[in-house]
C-alpha cells in the first residue's frame, strides 16, 4: 500500500515539474513578447463584451491608449457613455433636439490607431455644427466589425429612431467578415434571417488574452498564405472585384450582402431615416461598387478622392506601417461628406474660404497633425474658439 502510494507520489511530481518546465518558458516567452514585441496587445487586451446577437460589443464608459502606427506616439481612447467612439458624452436630450447622422463600420471608422479629433466623423460634426444648427455625427464603428455586425448595431442601438441619416462605410474584407462570422443567412425563398451566436467557451476566452496565441495564429497564417493552404473561398470574398473569380461560397456571401444592406434601408426608411453607403476611397472597393445593390444611395470617395486630387494613389493616404487611411485622408473625407451633406440637409452651401476658416479654427485648437499650409489661415485662432472646440470634441479628456 505504501508503495503504491510513493509511486502516485513520484508520478504526480513528474507530471507537476514537466507541467512546470513547459510553463516557464512559455511564460517568458509571453513576458518578452509584451515587453519587446508588444504588437498584439489590442488584440489581447481589447475591451469588449459578450454579445448573445452580434458576437461582441464595445464596452461603455472605457478608456485606454494607443500608439500611432508611424510616430509611435500615445493617444487616448475614450468610448463614451452610449460606447462610442467619441471623447465626449451624448445625452438622450442632446440626440432628441438635433438631427443625428449615424456612422457605422469596422477599423476604417472607429480609427483607435488616431486621436479622436483627428477622425472624419469629428471633423464633419464640427463642420455641420458651424451651419448654425445643431448636429450630432456618432461613430458607431467598430474594429473587426463586418456588414452583419454593423447592421446589428444601428438595430440594437437604443435610440435608432432618432437618427436621420445612416451611413455604413464598406470596406471590401466585410464579405470575408460575412462568411466568417456567419451570423446570417438565406432561407429556401432567399429571405434573410438570422442565425444563433454559440457562447463562447471559457478555455477560449483565457488564450484569447495572450500574446504568444496571436504570434501562433499570425505565424500559421503566413505558412498557409506560403504553401497555398488557404481556403479559396476566403481569398475570392475579399478579392472577387478586381480577380472576377467566382465560386459558390461567394455568390452565396454576396447574396447575403445585398439581402443585409437592402434590410438595412428598408429597416432606416421605416425608422424616417435615409439610408446610405460610403465607398472608401481604395480602388477595392471602387472595384467592388457592383455588389452595392443599385437601388442604394452611394457616395464613391474613391471617385472623388481621383477627380479632385492630382496624381490620386491611396498609398500617399495611408499610414507608412499600416494600411488604415492616415489624417490627411481623414480630413479630405470629410469635406466630401459634407458637400454631400449640404445637399441632402438642404443646408446653404459654404464657400471655400469659409471652409478654409473652419478647417483652420478646428485643427488648430488641437496638437499634433494639421492639414497642409492650403488649407490654414495664416491668422492665430481665437482662444475662446479653441477653447469651445476643446470643450465639445475633448470633453472626456479634460475630465
Amino acid at each position: 500500500m505504501r508503495a503504491s502510494q510513493r509511486r502516485t507520489r513520484h508520478f504526480l511530481a513528474k507530471g507537476v515539474l514537466v507541467i512546470v518546465s513547459l510553463l516557464l518558458p512559455l511564460g517568458a516567452f509571453e513576458v518578452g513578447l509584451r515587453i519587446f514585441y508588444p504588437k498584439y496587445e489590442y488584440a489581447a487586451d481589447a475591451q469588449y463584451e459578450r454579445s448573445m446577437s452580434r458576437i461582441w460589443v464595445r464596452t461603455k464608459n472605457t478608456h485606454y491608449t494607443r500608439e500611432h502606427p508611424d510616430t509611435g506616439n500615445s493617444h487616448p481612447v475614450y468610448h463614451n457613455n452610449l460606447s462610442l467612439r467619441q471623447h465626449r458624452d451624448v445625452s438622450p436630450k442632446e440626440i432628441q433636439e438635433a438631427t443625428n447622422i449615424g456612422f457605422f463600420g469596422d477599423s476604417f471608422l472607429e480609427n483607435l490607431r488616431l486621436p479622436a479629433q483627428q477622425t472624419f466623423v469629428e471633423f464633419l460634426d464640427y463642420l455641420l455644427n458651424e451651419s448654425g444648427s445643431s448636429f450630432n455625427v456618432l461613430n458607431f464603428g467598430v474594429d473587426g466589425y463586418g456588414t452583419g455586425q454593423s447592421f446589428l448595431s444601428y438595430r440594437d442601438f437604443e435610440f435608432s429612431e432618432e437618427l436621420d441619416h445612416v451611413y455604413y462605410l464598406f470596406c471590401v474584407n466585410d464579405l470575408r467578415n460575412i462568411y466568417e462570422n456567419n451570423l446570417f443567412g438565406l432561407d429556401e425563398s432567399g429571405q434573410l434571417f438570422q442565425t444563433q451566436v454559440p457562447p463562447t467557451s471559457l478555455w477560449k476566452k483565457t488564450v484569447g488574452r495572450f500574446h504568444l496565441t496571436y504570434l501562433i495564429i499570425d505565424s500559421f497564417q503566413k505558412r498557409a498564405q506560403e504553401t497555398r493552404f488557404q481556403d479559396e473561398a476566403g481569398v475570392l470574398l475579399e478579392n472577387a472585384a478586381f480577380k472576377g473569380k467566382q465560386t459558390a461560397e461567394l455568390k452565396r456571401t454576396a447574396a447575403i450582402f445585398k439581402a443585409l444592406l437592402l434590410e438595412w434601408k428598408q429597416t432606416a426608411e421605416n425608422q424616417g431615416a435615409q439610408f446610405h453607403v460610403v465607398l472608401l476611397p481604395r480602388l477595392q472597393e471602387y472595384q467592388s461598387r457592383h455588389f452595392i445593390p443599385s437601388e442604394i444611395d452611394t457616395i464613391d470617395l474613391f471617385k472623388l478622392f481621383y477627380d479632385n486630387i492630382e496624381q490620386y494613389d491611396y498609398q500617399d493616404w495611408h499610414f507608412e506601417s499600416d494600411g488604415h487611411w492616415d489624417e490627411a485622408a481623414n480630413q479630405m473625407a470629410a469635406t466630401f461628406l459634407l458637400r454631400s451633406l449640404e445637399k441632402k440637409l438642404n443646408l446653404s452651401p459654404i464657400s471655400d474660404e469659409e471652409l478654409k476658416r473652419r478647417t483652420s479654427d478646428y485643427y488648430s485648437s488641437f496638437d499634433g497633425w494639421t492639414p497642409e499650409g492650403k488649407y490654414l489661415l495664416q491668422t492665430p485662432v481665437d482662444p475662446q474658439i479653441k477653447d469651445t472646440i476643446k470643450r465639445r470634441y475633448a470633453e472626456l479628456e479634460l475630465e
